[in-house]
């Protein structure tokens, strides 16, 4: 069935058109529409129609621009231009962007089904001309075997660079870029490398920067040449999206797509080689089907176990409710960060958060929440940054509340740590509620309603109570001076002095004691 997608700034026109299309379900798709060009296009890319109508004329960008985009974008998108102006310089610029009709204004709507039924024959024509390129083959067999090799032995490293430019201009191949980049298309068993090879050379055109290539019966190379490697990136995401699609459009096949690495020589390409094999085996792991750069599995942990907790666990084991934002925050980083740039690398760390969750709500509650099961569920949920961060508020929640409302365990243990830690470092002007929260393996928050619940005192008044009774043992043995107490219990002299004056007895026999010891009476 063809999908036909409309751009028109005329709302009245785009109705019209969309009645006629859905009036011919069996034959027609409705696939979108949008006022101008500016908003077709990025609907264009993702919905990836068969048949564009579009108006010449329209606001912000026109027609005729869109059309050359979607030309360099998505070569096998047919054109059929509306216009309302019977002008032969459009009919001309059409005819330069290989329209494949052109209609003038008011159109009925037997032109258009008409119209669009001759777009779906030829369409047909050529989808039914590549399936039977595999039974003819080419009378330059044996020339496209030995370019193949060539190719191959590039990749390889076996070819000298000098060696390298001479056969390259043999082939056709100019070898004399800035930068250049190997990428792997992984076929399905039942691939017919003749009608693959139809397609490729479709989509490359005459002066392409791809160059297509097999090694093996299931896997076609491409080598693709740009002068930044931003640029030949971007130009590989670009035919490999489109070659996906024409696979799964004509031949009904799905492939997985693994991009390698820039480098900058053409002694290098056993380098870029490397990484997109790299890329294929870890892409293999979680996906079918898909376009995978090197850069998607920067900072994966290759050996991750997802069975094991570890430091997570005992992070998320004493959070609160209120936690949750924090936690999650810190755990993904923000959008700037490097790393969760990378799907697979968001894919990694929710799926360990997720399975860590799990564990830790089956110890008060067996099967409360249930690790994810379908890894393709959690990939989509890894999509975006914003999507991946929601996924694991929203089950990090369930497990924080599930775990307080059953909480049974009373925090004795913990408690006695964090006050054995007190004693030991009130002396400390550094100590903190995060320090002390930190020790025992709460979170700050959650620390301090435990805290306060176990002992009946704030953090802060059981810590001053400890440094006070300190100060007071300093006292009692009368050979300090006040200011060294102050130092030594991190309280400032005007505290002591209270605390003296409220233990008159406590203070006179510290003096009483320190008098005898130098030989005279303090009173």
């Amino acid at each position: 069935m063809m999908r036909v997608f409309i751009a028109d700034d005329e709302e009245i026109i785009r109705d019209g058109i969309r009645n006629c299309i859905e009036k011919e379900q069996e034959r027609f798709l409705f696939a979108g529409e949008a006022p101008d060009g500016e908003m077709a296009l990025p609907m264009l890319m993702e919905m990836k129609p068969d048949v564009l109508i579009t108006d010449i004329r329209m606001p912000f960008m026109d027609g005729l621009e869109l059309a050359k985009v979607v030309r360099r974008t998505m070569p096998w998108l047919r054109i059929v231009f509306l216009s309302g102006h019977d002008e032969f310089e459009y009919a001309q610029k059409a005819v330069s962007l290989h329209a494949d009709a052109y209609l003038l204004k008011p159109v009925s709507s037997a032109q258009l089904l008409e119209t669009l039924g001759q777009v779906a024959e030829q369409i047909e024509q050529e989808q039914q001309q590549l399936r039977s390129e595999g039974a003819n083959s080419r009378s330059e067999h044996e020339e496209d075997v030995l370019r193949e090799h060539f190719l191959n032995d590039l990749l390889s490293g076996s070819v000298p660079t000098a060696e390298a430019a001479v056969q390259g201009e043999r082939w056709g191949l100019l070898l004399t870029a800035k930068q250049y980049l190997v990428c792997i298309v992984r076929l399905p068993e039942n691939a017919v490398q003749e009608q693959v090879r139809a397609l490729t050379e479709r989509l490359c055109g005459e002066e392409s920067e791809v160059c297509a290539f097999f090694r093996g019966s299931r896997r076609l190379m491409l080598l693709l040449r740009g002068e930044t490697e931003e640029a030949v990136r971007e130009t590989a995401y670009e035919f490999c999206q489109n070659l996906r699609h024409e696979l799964c459009q004509v031949l009904g096949w799905n492939a997985l797509c693994a991009i390698g690495a820039p480098v900058s020589r053409v002694s290098a390409l056993p380098e870029s080689y490397r990484t997109a094999k790299d890329t294929l085996l870890q892409a293999s792991a979680c996906a079918e089907d898909g376009v995978f750069g090197s850069t998607d599995f920067a900072g994966v942990q290759h050996e991750f176990d997802f069975s094991a907790g570890g430091s997570l666990a005992d992070k998320l084991r004493h959070a609160a409710p209120e936690d949750v934002p924090r936690i999650v925050e810190g755990y993904f980083g923000g959008s700037a960060a490097q790393d969760v740039q990378s799907v697979l690398y968001r894919y990694y760390l929710l799926m360990n958060l997720l399975v860590t969750a799990s564990q830790l709500a089956d110890e008060v509650q067996a099967g409360s929440i249930p690790p994810p099961e379908d890894p393709q569920v959690v990939l989509g949920q890894a999509a975006t940054l914003e999507g991946t961060k929601a996924c694991a508020a929203e089950v990090l929640g369930r497990m924080t509340r599930l775990c307080y409302r059953h909480q049974n365990v009373r925090y004795s243990a913990e408690i006695s740590r964090a006050k054995e830690f007190i004693r030991e470092n009130y002396a400390d002007s550094g100590i903190s509620l995060h320090m002390v929260a930190a020790e025992v393996g709460f979170s700050p928050n959650h620390f301090s309603t435990v805290f306060s619940q176990e002992t009946g005192q704030t953090f802060v008044e059981y810590l001053t109570a400890v440094r006070i009774e300190a100060a007071k043992q300093l006292l009692t043995k009368g050979n300090s001076r006040m200011s060294d107490i102050a130092l030594t219990s991190v309280i400032r002299i005007r505290t002591i002095s209270a605390i003296c004056s409220k233990s008159t007895s406590v203070f006179r026999r510290a003096s009483t004691a320190a008098g005898r010891k130098k030989g005279k009476i303090i009173s």
